[in-house]
């Protein structure tokens, strides 16, 4: 699994870190899940930029921003975790509490954004983040988690299968295009017919000169003059 994202997202392939940061595979790293704290905030964010990618997730790049990772940690932030290795984040998982009255359980678990780095692939990042997550939903409450993602998305759907999640539904994504709105024709025409009376030669121009008692000057015809 190398990162999954709910609804405002999906799952799919990630980068490697370089070289300089990770040498080998980190197989045999400790790895330590905690809670997520305020200067954690730009590394998730950098590491969402390097997992959702234009050319590999061109939903899920068009809605990650900085907001996104700000919007849970200030809303949630127990229910936000990071992975650490060596002092780098190698992984999170954002998630909120949705309250229904009237529903079944009344409290469902909202996995939002998850991701792990790839080089942290087959070392049970991702899993042993979202049980860090359940059990903290199960403290709370929470008898359901629901997560979404794109139907083409083997990878992150494989990994969800993995964890005990199960296909309820199927939902489409859905996108226009604006075109930008076309010039008024009237006021290009307007605009047009003013420089051409103005280039005419036997055009009235009156020429305001910047003095401090202002002059306008009488008209000139038969020769154009510049302001």
């Amino acid at each position: 699994m190398q990162y999954a994202r709910g609804q405002r997202g999906g799952e799919g392939k990630g980068k490697r870190m370089s070289s300089e940061h990770t040498g080998k595979r980190r197989t045999k790293a400790a790895i330590t899940i905690r809670e997520m704290e305020i200067d954690d905030v730009p590394p998730v964010y950098h590491l969402g930029e390097e997992l959702f990618t234009s050319e590999d997730l061109p939903i899920l790049y068009r809605t990650w921003d900085p907001y996104e990772v700000t919007d849970y940690f200030t809303s949630d932030p127990e229910y936000c975790f990071v992975a650490e290795v060596e002092g780098r984040v190698a992984g999170f998982i954002l998630a909120s509490i949705i309250e229904k009255e009237g529903t079944a359980w009344k409290k469902y678990g909202y996995l939002g954004w998850m991701g792990v780095d790839e080089a942290f692939q087959r070392t049970a990042l991702g899993s042993r983040l979202y049980r860090m997550l359940e059990q903290r939903l199960k403290e709370e409450g929470v008898r359901m988690v629901i997560a979404d993602t794109q139907g083409d998305n083997k990878n992150a759907i494989a990994f969800f299968n993995a964890i005990g999640f199960s296909v309820r539904s199927e939902h489409l994504w859905l996108a226009k295009t604006l075109r930008r709105p076309a010039k008024k024709a009237g006021k290009a025409r307007g605009a047009a017919k003013a420089r051409s009376a103005a280039a005419e030669p036997g055009g009235t121009i009156a020429v305001v000169k910047a003095q401090s008692d202002v002059d306008v000057e009488k008209p000139v015809r038969g020769k154009s003059s510049r302001a």
